[in-house]
């Protein structure tokens, strides 16, 4: 069994029984409350259901949920490849596929709030929609936003390919990653590609753009958060925060995404935690609903949850001044959505990066662990209604409900489920 992912305030799990099984449980009380069947495929049959693995392991399906609504996003890549370029919005309850959506490219991921939905392509492309009516707002390509002013006739696919054949990079690898706040604020936050100085054919995706979603601008861009490829990005519910993780793993990074109004250009990192001293693959994080809490889930048996609440004792080895971010002038950036092209926009927003280094010294450990020995490939939610508590669904086919301890420590479990 997989188990899945969360919906963005943990009322539900997605799990996946079988290969072409999937069944989307409530937490509280746990319970089946649809499963889908999608053994024949596309044969005629309205049967839209697949799954969406968060990275810990392959998958040939893509699914978001919205909160607790019936509405799920779905591209299920098992039947091909146009299918795989094929999203479907689907309504739970009447088992109905409410509009398709075909894309030129094969879809990697998707998140959406109430507001927004938000498409990642292979081709490095992210279309945002406007979700109450499927419109097409804006599309952003990151090879040719970023380095088409900087490869003369070389186009950005051939420069794509160029750059992933160099890396020795499979599909499956170097992806760029994406995340959407639930609010409706819709702050999304994707990785975007940079060239080292001493190689400038060798491209890393280690810096962040900060964007706004409802309002189709650029707000803000983080440059070299971490050393290495970001693996992880996650981006708190009203968002504020924004936390990454490396593909090394050992460090987990927060920073201030600069969409606050209250946001100050000399105080970018927030937080700096360290996760341990082996290397290992994070393939998720999340906050909290109220951004008090981030949780770090990985390739071990052991998943980590930091306070975000005690600033006293987090580190300022790692700050950046405002000399190692650009913070984007709001005004300007309004102006120019609706007077010039949208890749000029971002091209001359993203040209005007700065270089920055940051440390990892003398920084602060988790407050809260739980160790799963037995079972491997978990995902993790922080409920709304239980701020006390944390849901984790495993692969071995349990969904356990654990207490966060009041002082640092081993959270306790509290409650153990099966997935049927």
């Amino acid at each position: 069994m997989k188990a899945l992912r969360f919906n963005q305030d943990a009322t539900c799990c997605v799990v996946s029984p079988s290969p072409r099984l999937v069944s989307i449980y409530n937490c509280d009380p746990f319970g089946k409350c649809f499963e889908m069947d999608n053994s024949r495929g596309d044969s005629g049959q309205d049967n839209p259901l697949s799954y969406r693995s968060d990275a810990h392991s392959d998958s040939n399906f893509v699914i978001e949920m919205l909160f607790s609504t019936s509405l799920v996003a779905i591209a299920d890549k098992s039947q091909g490849v146009a299918s795989a370029k094929r999203l479907k919005i689907v309504n739970t309850k009447r088992k109905s596929t409410i509009c398709e959506i075909s894309f030129p490219h094969q879809i990697v991921d998707v998140v959406m709030n109430r507001k927004r939905m938000c498409i990642l392509l292979d081709s490095d492309q992210i279309f945002i929609y406007d979700i109450s009516c499927m419109k097409l707002l804006e599309t952003i390509d990151l090879w040719e936003d970023h380095f088409k002013k900087n490869t003369a006739a070389v186009e950005p696919a051939s420069l794509r390919s160029r750059v992933r054949r160099n890396n020795g990079l499979s599909d499956k690898m170097k992806k760029p990653k994406l995340a959407l706040s639930g609010d409706d604020r819709s702050i999304l936050c994707f990785t975007s590609y940079s060239s080292r100085r001493n190689n400038p054919d060798s491209f890393l995706l280690h810096d962040v753009v900060v964007y706004d979603a409802l309002n189709i601008s650029p707000i803000n861009y983080l440059n070299t958060v971490h050393k290495g490829d970001i693996a992880s990005i996650s981006v708190s519910h009203d968002g504020k925060l924004v936390a990454t993780a490396s593909e090394k793993g050992t460090i987990v990074r927060v920073f201030n995404t600069g969409a606050d109004i209250d946001y100050e250009a000399g105080n970018l990192l927030a937080y700096e935690f360290r996760r341990g001293s082996r290397p290992c693959n994070l393939y998720q994080l999340v906050f909290d609903r109220n951004a008090t809490m981030l949780g770090c889930v990985g390739d071990t048996n052991t998943i980590h949850i930091f306070d975000l609440k005690n600033r006293e004792s987090e580190s300022t080895d790692g700050e950046l001044n405002e000399n190692d971010l650009l913070l984007a002038n709001e005004e300007d950036n309004r102006s120019s959505t609706r007077n010039s092209e949208p890749s000029t926009q971002i091209a001359h927003f993203l040209s005007k990066r700065l270089s920055s280094s940051i440390a990892s010294q003398n920084l602060r450990r988790d407050f809260a662990h739980v160790t799963i020995n037995d079972a491997w490939g978990h995902s993790l939610g922080f409920p709304e209604e239980f701020p006390n508590q944390i849901y984790v669904a495993s692969d071995d086919g349990k969904f356990r409900v654990y207490t966060l301890p009041s002082t640092a420590g081993e959270c306790v479990l509290t409650k153990t489920s099966t997935f049927a």
